[in-house]
């Protein structure tokens, strides 16, 4: 009885300071994307499809400005463009979505009411985030999303999203500029 209570109390302790070192790593993506004004990238998706036998891949450029506004371009294998102006644009649809990629990229979907339970691993140099959807829409599309943040920069290095068909893309950020001299001009479209 006494081995079962200490372990008891060792079990709370250890996850006690398990919570509070995964909210203390939340917080500081969390900080570090609210502080980020601007953000270029290039980009690279993969998509791996339960019905085919091989893999489509993406390759393009993301330009974020704070205030909401997005540009996800794809360069190949054809050029096609998502651009929202801000967090006002007319399309609500094109808004939600560019909100949920903002969340993503931007850390901001490890905030209390964005609408996933997270939970925080360290493995190899990265934080490994795994969100589980809590809200109608997003369970629809997704079984779990899984994110990597770099533990240097603290920036997102990867995204992986598994759908609720099985089907799982995978995008990988790189050459990641932090304050680049983005023309606003780039979000109309």
């Amino acid at each position: 009885m006494k081995k079962t209570f200490l372990f008891f109390i060792f079990a709370c302790f250890v996850f006690s300071f398990s919570f509070a070192q995964n909210s203390d790593i939340k917080r500081q993506i969390s900080e570090k994307a609210l502080s980020i004004e601007s953000l270029e990238c290039d980009f690279v998706q993969t998509k791996h499809l339960k019905v085919l036998n091989n893999e489509l891949v993406s390759r393009g450029k993301m330009y974020y400005l704070k205030g909401g506004k997005l540009r996800w371009e794809y360069l190949e294998p054809q050029s096609t463009v998502f651009a929202i102006n801000g967090k006002d644009d007319p399309n609500r649809i094109k808004a939600k979505a560019a909100a949920m990629i903002l969340d993503l990229v931007s850390g901001g979907c490890l905030n209390d009411g964005s609408g996933f339970e997270s939970s925080v691993e360290e493995k190899d140099g990265f934080y490994s985030v795994e969100l589980l959807p809590k809200r109608r829409e997003i369970k629809m599309l997704f079984d779990k999303i899984t994110l990597s943040f770099d533990k240097k920069t603290l920036l997102v290095s990867r995204a992986e999203l598994a759908a609720k068909n099985t089907d799982v893309t995978t995008v990988e950020f790189k050459n990641l500029q932090i304050g680049a001299d983005i023309p606003s001009d780039i979000f109309k479209h």
